[in-house]
């Protein structure tokens, strides 16, 4: 009889033991793991551009979260590099709470489609007003790095930005760009590198985050900073533009474009001429980037069959890997040749030289305005996949135009990924001196 009651009470503490075990997983899922419903279809053709669709509180950051955010990022360059950017920053001051957000924009067509991305908001213990920063993110080859997917893993350029910016109470809103982030938007097609969408974009999410500080009662400063790298470099620079010409009601206080491809002649010509091709981090970088650049590029200017455009096999593979966004990164490196000239048929690469092709992705340069707010052009000299040249001429360009830029390197001389940390953090030295001047 005690034998069978021992074996009772073993049974019965095993049974609160895997509750509680139960229990704990799905606290620790939920908060690390937490992700955002899909939402029904949207009716937008009656909608108008910067409109909020859907928003949802996702979480809050802890400033011990944003300390962590910028740790990992550390871990993406040089010991050098990661020591100065964070004796740069600091401490963090302010919790950060994030929201997801679809709002309206349009697409290279002109038609309103919903596009989705991310909200930092600094956790102010006063009613301070506080700046607004536009950040345009970086090349991203799966959606799995959208600026709103990826802050669910607590990784990407969102939390940066989290950690960085809004932990020292700036708002940020980032966008995910047509055709990626949040499963709405994913039905519509990915508008890599296409000026007009980026800066499109960019200005109804500034639009549609002036609707949600509204909404939650919060205002801005008045300060309007404006930022991107690398592809973020080139859809700021349309972004700065497009507010400046169309948007007077948003004066910019300051920008910064940091290793864009402002001439995407030269930028795409350096990936099909570096001997060996550009890599990345061990991937084959400059393929990857042309592949669906040139993807996007066909479906907006109707260059006619993949076929004509792409040697076999790519001219079914890109499609393929590019129509899905979720097509894993390890899939899209081992697909594709070191050497992106080899992706391509002759009659296009003649094209693309001095023909169509070259006009239309000339359309999508970005150094052929003049700036009136503050610009600051950043680069590396050791920049391999966009050439400090390609920065330095179109800062010569702007100059030489009248326009109101600044040209400067970052601290240390590393390669594109390497450079992004202590980019983002000479950005924020520029902005707090605007910031700071008014305090």
């Amino acid at each position: 009889m005690k034998s069978a009651r021992r074996i009772f009470f073993q049974l019965f503490l095993m049974l609160i033991a895997l509750f509680l075990l139960v229990f704990m997983l799905q606290t620790i899922s939920g908060k690390e793991l937490k992700t955002i419903e899909a939402k029904a279809a949207y009716d937008v053709s009656s909608a108008t551009r910067g409109d909020l669709l859907f928003n949802e509180f996702y979480q809050t950051f802890s400033t011990v979260d944003s300390t962590t955010f910028l740790q990992k990022l550390g871990k993406s360059t040089t010991k050098e590099s990661a020591q100065w950017s964070m004796s740069q920053l600091g401490s963090p001051e302010f919790p950060v709470s994030a929201y997801i957000i679809e709002y309206v924009t349009v697409n290279h067509a002109g038609e309103k489609i919903p596009c989705s991305g991310v909200v930092l908001i600094p956790e102010k213990t006063d009613a301070t007003p506080m700046p607004l920063l536009v950040y345009q993110h970086a090349t991203i080859m799966t959606n799995g790095t959208a600026p709103s997917i990826s802050i669910q893993k607590a990784s990407g350029e969102s939390n940066t930005m989290a950690g960085a910016f809004a932990s020292d109470g700036y708002v940020v809103a980032i966008s995910d760009y047509v055709g990626t982030g949040q499963p709405n938007c994913l039905k519509y097609p990915s508008e890599y590198l296409f000026a007009d969408s980026e800066a499109a974009n960019g200005v109804d999410i500034l639009i549609a985050t002036q609707h949600l500080l509204e909404q939650l009662k919060l205002s801005t400063n008045g300060q309007l900073f404006l930022s991107g790298y690398s592809e973020g470099g080139q859809a700021v620079s349309a972004l700065a533009e497009l507010i400046q010409n169309d948007y007077p009601q948003y004066p910019v206080t300051a920008a910064v474009f940091m290793e864009g491809p402002y001439n995407m002649n030269a930028a795409m010509n350096n990936f099909l001429e570096t001997p060996g091709g550009v890599i990345m981090d061990g991937r084959p970088g400059g393929s990857l980037v042309c592949a669906k650049a040139i993807y996007a590029y066909q479906q907006i200017y109707n260059w006619g069959t993949m076929d004509a455009i792409f040697n076999k096999p790519y001219d079914t593979r890109v499609e393929k890997n590019f129509a899905n966004p979720a097509t894993p990164l390890i899939i899209l490196a081992s697909n594709y040749p070191k050497e992106t000239d080899n992706m391509f048929t002759a009659a296009f690469l003649s094209s693309a030289k001095d023909g169509d092709v070259s006009q239309d992705i000339a359309a999508n340069d970005t150094d052929n305005w003049v700036p009136q707010m503050p610009v600051t052009f950043l680069t590396s000299s050791e920049d391999g996949l966009i050439p400090a040249s390609v920065t330095e001429n179109a800062y010569e360009k702007m100059l030489a135009a009248g326009g109101n830029v600044k040209m400067s390197y970052t601290q240390y001389p590393l390669n594109h990924l390497q450079n992004y940390m202590q980019a983002i953090v000479q950005s924020k030295g520029i902005f707090d001196s605007y910031v700071n001047a008014t305090n």
